[in-house]
């Protein structure tokens, strides 16, 4: 779970927007969605962390996609 500073942090790097930079994007190529789902970009282990680097701001169409496929997503 992402800290509340690490969410603002977040939101103000995307500048509020789908992180998303999928060329397949349902959204005709990177999506500018206003984000609204943070998603860990590194599952949970021992190298990753709930830290700024391993957190992006998604909306919730790109979130489901996420967890609904293998494709690779976001700034990694």
């Amino acid at each position: 779970m992402f800290s509340e500073s690490t969410m603002r942090l977040v939101r103000q790097r995307a500048r509020g927007t789908c992180e998303c930079t999928l060329d397949t994007c349902p959204h005709f190529g990177q999506c500018r969605v206003a984000g609204k789902e943070f998603h860990h970009k590194r599952e949970l282990s021992g190298e990753a962390a709930d830290d700024v680097a391993n957190c992006m701001l998604l909306c919730r169409a790109c979130h489901e996609r996420i967890h609904s496929s293998n494709s690779p997503i976001g700034r990694l």
